[in-house]
């Protein structure tokens, strides 16, 4: 069994407006939904405020896009993930159609 500490982790994250993103992801775990054809970050909040746990790098909690090649039964099996611009403000750039 796998702990939080061994899920992939936020390699790189480019959605600056983010919270959580204060020189990389800082939220414990986030999680990327499935929104039509965007692997989006659903963790992504828009806020003057800067939240997460500053000494912690951000790991990938649940995916819901269960047609990655990297998703098994909702959890991300990738090494690491990017987390950008694309068809949303925060999207997994690592997703890959099955």
């Amino acid at each position: 069994m796998r702990t939080l500490l061994q899920m992939p982790a936020v390699r790189e994250c480019a959605a600056t407006a983010c919270s959580f993103n204060d020189g990389g992801c800082h939220a414990p775990a986030v999680t990327v939904a499935s929104a039509g054809d965007a692997a989006s970050c659903a963790t992504f909040v828009e806020s003057s405020v800067r939240g997460g746990i500053a000494d912690v790098t951000g790991t990938v909690g649940a995916c819901a896009r269960t047609d990655c090649v990297h998703n098994k039964k909702l959890a991300c099996t990738a090494e690491s993930v990017r987390v950008g611009p694309g068809a949303t403000t925060s999207d997994c750039l690592t997703y890959q159609p099955a």
